[in-house]
């Protein structure tokens, strides 16, 4: 019971993070590193790069979560 509660929190997470870790990497100047007209590879790697975030971050609370209960028990 408690392994499905804690997969539901880290997949919670992970969907609440990913846009906000988007929007954070979208205020970073990213056309000086790429060629011009070059948008869709840009917006490519910046959402690819958040899923990885929020995947981290997730993955954090999740480990932090299991932690807890295994100091509860």
């Amino acid at each position: 019971m408690i392994d499905n509660l804690i997969s539901m929190w880290f997949f919670i997470i992970l969907i609440g993070f990913t846009p906000l870790t988007y929007r954070a990497l979208m205020a970073l100047d990213f056309s000086k590193l790429f060629r011009r007209n070059s948008g869709w590879q840009i917006r490519f790697l910046v959402t690819f790069v958040s899923f990885a975030f929020a995947f981290i971050i997730a993955y954090a609370f999740l480990v932090i979560y299991e932690r807890i209960f295994v100091v509860v028990r």
